[in-house]
């Protein structure tokens, strides 16, 4: 956790000042903030399976509430980080569309993993943000277009708010109820 943590500080730090340097906006735009929260989402993304699949699919422990609070855990912590540029010149703004690319990049991170385990959990968040900020994907009266660039969609778009909604409950409710898929036991062992 720790280095997943300080990945997602090192590079969240990163874009707030190279847009610093190169813009004169006072809001990062959409584009930019989006693939900054991908960068910080899937460092945690990293976090969401344990070592022990045998440990993590036990009753012993409540392990749906513990994932949840896992996930909404992650979610402040990079809300939280995001936020901090508001003490500042260039800020990650408005907050609803931190929030909204937030939840949507999160679920879709923990629905990777629910599916396909920890490891490749990146793969659909990096995707989708990669289609999402391409130049000619913007805002449109479009409903494919704003589900396909919801993360670039200004903050009262329907169809992408809904989207991240979707994404963001399925994510939570696959991952807190499921878990990562288990693994071949060779290879959870412990090397002696």
């Amino acid at each position: 956790m720790p280095l997943a943590l300080g990945t997602a500080i090192v590079m969240v730090a990163l874009v707030w000042a190279l847009s610093l340097a190169y813009t004169d906006s006072t809001t990062i735009n959409a584009r930019t903030a989006s693939l900054a929260i991908m960068v910080a989402v899937v460092a945690v993304g990293t976090t969401l399976n344990g070592a022990d699949d045998a440990l993590e699919h036990t009753t012993a422990i409540n392990w749906p509430v513990r994932r949840a609070g896992h996930l909404l855990l992650a979610a402040v912590v990079i809300i939280a980080l995001l936020s901090l540029s508001t003490l500042t010149d260039a800020r990650y703004e408005p907050l609803a569309l931190v929030l909204r690319n937030t939840a949507g990049l999160l679920g879709l991170t923990a629905l990777g993993t629910a599916l396909f385990g920890a490891a490749l959990s990146w793969i659909a968040p990096l995707t989708w943000t990669l289609v999402a900020v391409l130049p000619f994907l913007g805002p449109s009266t479009d409903v494919r277009v704003q589900v396909a660039s919801w993360l670039v969609q200004p903050v009262h778009t329907p169809a992408a708010t809904t989207c991240a909604i979707v994404l963001a409950a399925t994510g939570l409710l696959t991952y807190a109820l499921r878990g990562g898929p288990r693994r071949p036991a060779t290879e959870t062992t412990s090397d002696r």
